[in-house]
């Protein structure tokens, strides 16, 4: 048996945390595992440093999310998380509990639990985290639903580069475990809100192309998301309309989430964008990656323009 699954087994309280700002993986990643601690009887609470996006409200369960009612647990689980600071205010519980464990799929982890399941190779943390428990038995149409989100948000519904036969077969599998794969894709993908539609209008209106048109820059202000009426957590996808151009090599979108404090996501086909995000402190993947850059808007544009230059090509 795994040693992540003995860790369970022996733990009587298990709390599971996912990332700031959480996505679709993280939350699949949390509440798949808390499904499966409940199905051996363990108290388990899921939670992260942020509320869950509007666009996920629709999750089962997504109202108990951050509802944490000890102030210690046998067991403290991370998933999605890449650096130790993704967890945030989170950190005290991990390190008051008797045991950790890490599971994540970002390049250049280092593993910060007791035990560690990390594999930068892998689409998504669940996926990681499907590996895990299929040789339980245990995956349920429950489970298979919050694992499918998350293996299908990651992947950018299958089409990223990150969709390998492994992937697909992993979809498959989760369909034939009962995973609402008709319905997860409408609520993910058909179930958009006016305000999301207006921003996605709003942020074309802002592409700027630089670099001959490889790079295409999409930004979002505080007073733009304000006139909208809606959050920063919220602009998740945005970026694809970035890289969807035809000629973009690296699609790029900021958004002031604070005054003068922007978190930057990087996409691209083919050049490695997870250099350009660890020249401002951030990583991911080398094709999906993210940072924070402070700075005026033009400035932290620039910033991003020459770090490009000097990484990417």
């Amino acid at each position: 048996m795994s040693p992540i699954l003995e860790a369970i087994d022996r733990a009587e309280s298990v709390l599971i945390i996912g990332h700031v700002r959480p996505d679709g993986d993280c939350l699949g990643s949390a509440f798949a595992l808390r499904e499966y601690c409940m199905k051996l009887g363990k108290f388990a609470e899921v939670g992260c440093p942020s509320p869950v996006p509007d666009a996920y409200m629709f999750v089962r369960n997504a109202e108990i999310f951050n509802r944490i009612t000890r102030r210690s647990y046998d067991l403290f689980i991370a998933v999605d998380c890449g650096a130790r600071d993704r967890i945030g205010r989170m950190d005290g519980y991990f390190r008051s509990a008797k045991e950790t464990v890490w599971i994540d799929h970002h390049r250049g982890h280092c593993g910060f639990g007791k035990y560690n399941l990390v594999n930068a190779d892998a689409s998504s943390t669940c996926e990681l985290v499907f590996d895990l428990l299929e040789p339980t038995g245990k995956i349920d149409p429950a489970i298979a639903d919050y694992l499918y989100m998350g293996l299908s948000t990651d992947t950018g519904h299958f089409m990223h580069s990150n969709t390998t036969p492994k992937v697909l077969l992993t979809a498959y599998k989760l369909a034939s475990y009962g995973a609402d794969c008709y319905g997860l894709a409408t609520a993910l993908y058909r179930s958009r809100t006016r305000e999301k539609t207006e921003l996605i209008a709003a942020a074309i209106e802002t592409m700027r192309y630089h670099m001959d048109g490889k790079v295409c820059i999409i930004a979002m202000t505080r007073d733009l998301l304000g006139k909208i009426g809606i959050e920063a957590n919220d602009t998740e996808g945005i970026i694809d309309y970035a890289i969807a151009v035809k000629g973009v090599e690296i699609g790029v979108s900021i958004c002031e989430e604070k005054a003068n404090e922007f978190k930057v996501s990087f996409r691209s086909r083919g050049r490695n964008v997870d250099e350009v995000a660890a020249v401002f402190g951030g990583g991911g993947h080398m094709y999906a990656s993210g940072c924070r850059i402070f700075g005026k808007r033009e400035d932290v544009i620039d910033k991003i323009l020459k770090a490009i230059r000097d990484t990417a090509g």
